[in-house]
């Protein structure tokens, strides 16, 4: 399938870009699709036109007499809530393009992300071997094989809650470029860990190693491998319900009771990034504490709920999600990447949020 190297010929670009990655998906899902019996893919190309309306790449499908002209999507992750952008915007570009069909391309998708394809009347190939192909009397579906990439221990152990303080670091300021001396006296790590991580993030080409330092390759694949772990992780909120008028009244009476009681604390979730843009109106309030006195529940007025409640309280236990928190407006909130690890961890718009903020705040 010589047409593919069309889509690699970018100068600069090492194994590892992402263009190259790119490339990779495309060759591996088009493998896939030309294992099918009767089905042929000719004419892989890269797409022209206006970037509002540009796919990642096109081809032609063949299957009997029939031909399809088909845009392809590629995605590092398959993740739903990536999925539904995607395929929402896909299914936009069939009306304003003459493609017949869209496709996805991702390393896995899972019932739940073929689902919304199918619903959105969108295909998809993973490179696991699950694929959906379903235009003009062509129907293809192949799904229940498992995930081949998921992530190793190694990945999983950057992480753990000592681990994650050296990663904190690192996306604080990703570009910057550390020796493993200064990052073990910037996060208190020992320098035997610190070199553990570093090994594995250069083996999972997160970081490259120069001389006697290091650097981030890739922060944003780093945080979303972060991410991926924290919503597996899915931390746990005591649930309080508090009598009062609104979650500013709520945040300011909780911010009171701290103050008067000893109690270090930080603001997270939608309440906290309210404070900072408007990505969604709070209905709750998300609060970290370094420790949970009755005294301070009690003078505020909650009690405490087995579900929904409008308040949210996880006592920390290693300080790590205090590490960069700011005043804003007079109130303690957490640094935008526990924010977007809160927001993400949410599911559904709390995601789209976390993402809003990743774009205007992090910007990797």
């Amino acid at each position: 399938m010589g047409e593919i190297s069309i889509l690699s010929k970018n100068k600069g670009q090492g194994p590892h870009s992402p263009r190259a990655v790119e490339t990779e998906l495309i060759t591996g899902a088009l493998e896939i699709l030309k294992s099918i019996p009767n089905l042929e893919i000719k004419q892989v190309h890269a797409e022209s036109g206006q970037a509002t309306y540009k796919p990642d790449f096109g081809f032609l499908v063949r299957y009997g007499q029939k031909k399809f002209k088909v845009a392809g999507e590629v995605k590092a992750s398959g993740e739903p809530s990536l999925l539904r952008r995607s395929a929402a915007w896909l299914k936009n570009l069939l009306t304003k393009t003459k493609h017949d069909y869209a496709v996805i391309i991702a390393p896995f998708i899972s019932r739940e992300g073929a689902a919304i394809c199918r619903d959105l009347g969108v295909g998809f190939v993973d490179l696991s071997g699950n694929c959906l192909l379903s235009v003009e009397g062509l129907y293809i579906e192949r799904t229940g094989h498992p995930n081949k990439f998921k992530k190793p221990r190694e990945i999983q152990s950057l992480f753990s809650p000592k681990s994650s303080r050296v990663i904190r670091c690192l996306l604080s300021d990703p570009r910057r470029i550390w020796t493993l001396k200064g990052l073990a006296i910037e996060t208190g790590v020992s320098i035997g860990l610190i070199h553990r991580i570093a090994t594995a993030l250069e083996n999972n080409l997160f970081a490259k190693k120069e001389l006697r330092a290091f650097r981030l390759e890739d922060p944003a694949r780093l945080l979303e491998a972060w991410r991926e772990e924290y919503y597996r992780r899915a931390p746990k909120w005591a649930r309080y319900v508090a009598k009062v008028g609104s979650v500013e009244e709520l945040v300011t009476k909780l911010k009171m009771a701290a103050i008067h009681h000893g109690v270090r604390y930080a603001l997270s979730g939608p309440s906290g990034a309210s404070l900072i843009s408007p990505y969604l109106t709070p209905t709750m309030v998300h609060f970290y504490v370094d420790v949970l006195k009755q005294e301070f529940l009690d003078e505020p007025r909650v009690d405490r709920v087995p579900s929904e409640g409008n308040l949210l309280i996880r006592v920390v236990e290693q300080e790590n999600e205090f590490i960069g928190s700011r005043e804003v407006k007079g109130i303690y909130v957490v640094s935008d990447l526990q924010l977007y690890l809160d927001l993400w961890a949410m599911g559904g718009r709390g995601q789209e949020a976390a993402e809003e903020l990743r774009r205007e705040r992090l910007q990797f």
